[in-house]
Order: C-alpha cells, then structure tokens, then sequence
C-alpha cells in the first residue's frame, strides 16, 4: 500500500519513517527542497516541560496587553478575516482550567515518547545531530514571574516531572562561565535538546536512501475525492499521483490545502524569528527561555540560536524588525555580557508555526475521508513532538492502538464542515 505525505517538515519526514518501516511505501510532497522551514530554523528544544497548552486561563489578558507593544513577544496583524475571527473566539473559549487539566497528562506522554524517539534516532548509524539532556531553565527577571512558574513548577511535580524552583544564586551556580541578572528560575533537567538543522538533514537523507520518494519543489494544486476518499493528488506542472492513503502534514498550509476538499479547518500561523551566532566566545551552556520576553536560547554544538516571537501574519513573508529588536534587546537584560547585533535581515531565519485554537495538534482519521489522516496544528511544539507523531501516524494507519491517546487530538472537534 502507497502512502503520500503532503508536507515535509519533521511531522511529514517522521512520518514517513514510521510509515517506511512497517513496510509501506511511501512519498513525500513539498513546496520547497526541504533545506529550511519551520522544523529547521526552531530553538531545537525537547520539552516534557511543556506540558501546558497554549490556550491558557490568563493568556487573553497577557496577550491583549502585548498588543499595544512593538517589541513584544505576540502579534496578531489587525485583518478582515472570518477564519480569523472564529479563530479568536476558539481560543478564547479554550483558555478554561478545565481544559488545561484535560491535556496536561496527554501532552505530557507525547513529549516523553517523542524523547525516548529522539534518543533511539541518536543511536542510530548515520544520525549524529548534537542530542543532549542538559535540562531546560525558566529564567525569571521578576518575583511575579518566578512565583508563576513556581506554581507551574508544583503541576509538574503532581505530574511526575522533575522541576527545581531556583533562586538567583542557584541559577548562577547552574551557568557558572556567564554573568546572569534575575530574580531566579526554575530547572527542568529531563528536558533535551538537538541541533534542528542537522537532525532534519540527516532524516532527509537517510529517508532517501531507505527508497522513499520525494517531490521537491512540487506545489500540491488540488486533491481529488470520491466516495469517501481522497482518490488522487494534482501536482504542479499537471502530475496527477493516484493515492491510497494521504498524510496531511504541511504546517501553517494545512488549511488552504484541505478546504479543496471542502473542509474549513480553524489554524492559523504564528510566524517565528531566530538567529544562530557561530562559535560565539561567550554562550550560555543550558537551553534557556528569558520568561518575561519568551525568548528562546539554545546553546547547538558550538553555535547559539536565539529566537522568539508569536506574530499571526497570515502567512507574511516580512521580518518584522521591531519583533527582531525586541528578541536581541531582550538577552542582555538576562545576560548582561551577551549583546547579539542586529544581523542582516538575509540571514534571520523565520518559520510559520501552525497554531490550533486549543493549543493541541489536528491528529487522527478524518472523519469525512477514511484514507486521509491528520498531522499538524503542533504550534511551538512541532521539533518536540516530531517522532512522536511520526510513530502515531503509522499507528493511525497500521489500524493499531496508538502510543498516547489521541480523543483530544481529533481532526473534526471544531465542528469542521
């Protein structure tokens, strides 16, 4: 049976993996040539940490109030848009506790499969991507900041993780050959980290060489269906590719894609910055985000990658270079020696990631085409949980029960039509 995946980031390319394995044989589609994208440029961090979603009580409020800053860590660029508008008010009525309760457990194990992945990929001849478990720190500028992730700190402990509650002279103890400025953080240390770049390359190649097909380049034009299924894809330049089985993993284009399809799928982009300094002299040696500015901060082999921002553009290719200041002014106020320049905007990476409503990815059957399966809506989360959804999706379509529970992952909850 033939498989084809619409997308290749590491939803797609992890999928295809899994799919390989158990025997099928499969292709992958792309727009581009699967050297960037948004599985590429990320902060590379493995994050059982992260077991909140997006969609939170308080986050309208922060968010509202990041609006009316330049520089802040969140956009949304004012439109005329009612995908938009349903959009906002999904996400509104997702921020309750007693949805955060609901995911916390399931998120949890997602990303605790998805490391034990990684760690099985580290092993494995022909990968080597700089896999390290050196912990995550939540740096705190503030007292208010610092009780906040205390309290999250004490979910994490009821959940089983390990979490530190540090104060400012035990987090310098933490990062002894740099000079910090905060209030103090709290440690996660079962959470990883990986160079993104190598780790995508190197399943890129390895997925060539095990005889899975690639259609670089390719622009999906429409999908055909009938009878319950989708029955072919059409491809850019009039290839027209029968299909048995369709992945949809394609991000932030998820959407556009299956609306041929009839199908009004609420996502949008939240676009990302980072920049990686090259052997700078002075890093951190911890992954770290500067809590006050969600600034991540990934120390990759010898490089330093820095990236931040939550700007929903509708897919706008424009640096924002007043989100780019606000990141690199933000470093030193935690690290005082470390001031990274402004770099030309041709070298700032950015990326789209797929935000849902709830904060939880689109995964499972479709509930309108019996051969199309859904892997994407992973937001900030798409690196962390990458194996973990490959390995689901082959689940999904071997027919078996799958690793972690997928009831609130489900495709059609919006009530999709």
């Amino acid at each position: 049976m033939n498989v084809h995946i619409i997308g290749g980031g590491i939803a797609g390319l992890c999928s295809a993996w899994y799919l390989q394995k158990a025997g099928f044989e499969v292709a992958v589609i792309d727009k581009g040539d699967l050297t960037d994208g948004c599985s590429f440029g990320n902060a590379g961090m493995i994050v059982p940490s992260h077991f909140i979603p997006m969609a939170a009580p308080g986050v309208i409020a922060q968010g509202i109030r990041w609006m009316f800053d330049s520089k802040s860590p969140f956009y949304i660029k004012p439109r005329l848009d009612l995908d938009l508008a349903q959009w906002l008010w999904s996400f509104y009525r997702s921020c309750t506790r007693e949805n955060v309760q609901r995911a916390m457990p399931v998120l949890r194990d997602y990303h605790q499969l998805s490391k034990s992945l990684f760690r099985e990929f580290a092993q494995t001849e022909g990968f080597d991507f700089d896999f390290e478990t050196k912990g995550l720190l939540m740096l705190c500028k503030s007292a208010k900041t610092l009780e906040e992730e205390t309290e999250t700190a004490e979910k994490a402990h009821a959940l089983g993780i390990e979490a530190n509650v540090l104060q400012a002279s035990e987090v310098q103890r933490l990062e002894p050959g740099i000079r910090l400025d905060a209030e103090g953080g709290v440690f996660y240390p079962g959470d990883a980290h990986l160079y993104s770049n190598k780790f995508m390359s190197q399943l890129h190649a390895a997925l060539k060489r095990q005889g899975v097909a690639f259609y670089s380049g390719k622009t999906v034009e429409g999908l055909v269906a009938e009878k319950g299924k989708v029955t072919a894809i059409d491809l850019s330049g009039g290839e027209k590719l029968p299909v048995e089985q369709v992945v949809l993993a394609a991000g932030s284009w998820s959407a556009k894609l299956i609306r041929q399809l009839g199908i009004r799928l609420l996502l949008q982009d939240g676009k990302g910055y980072s920049i990686t300094l090259e052997q700078p002299p002075l890093r951190p040696s911890i992954p770290t985000i500067l809590m006050e500015a969600r600034v991540a901060i990934t120390p990759m082999g010898q490089d330093l990658r820095i990236g931040g921002t939550l700007e929903i553009s509708n897919l706008s290719s424009r640096i924002n270079t007043s989100r780019l200041e606000g990141i690199l002014e933000a470093v030193p106020r935690y690290y005082p020696d470390l001031a990274p320049k402004t770099p030309a905007l041709d070298t700032v990476w950015h990326g789209f990631r797929p935000c849902t409503p709830d904060g939880l990815p689109y995964m499972g059957r479709s509930a309108r085409f019996s051969n199309l399966t859904y892997a994407t809506g992973h937001a900030m989360m798409g690196l962390s949980l990458g194996p973990a959804t490959g390995k689901l999706v082959s689940e999904v379509i071997q027919g078996k029960g799958p690793s972690v529970g997928m009831e609130l992952f489900r495709p059609e909850r919006f009530g999709m039509k």
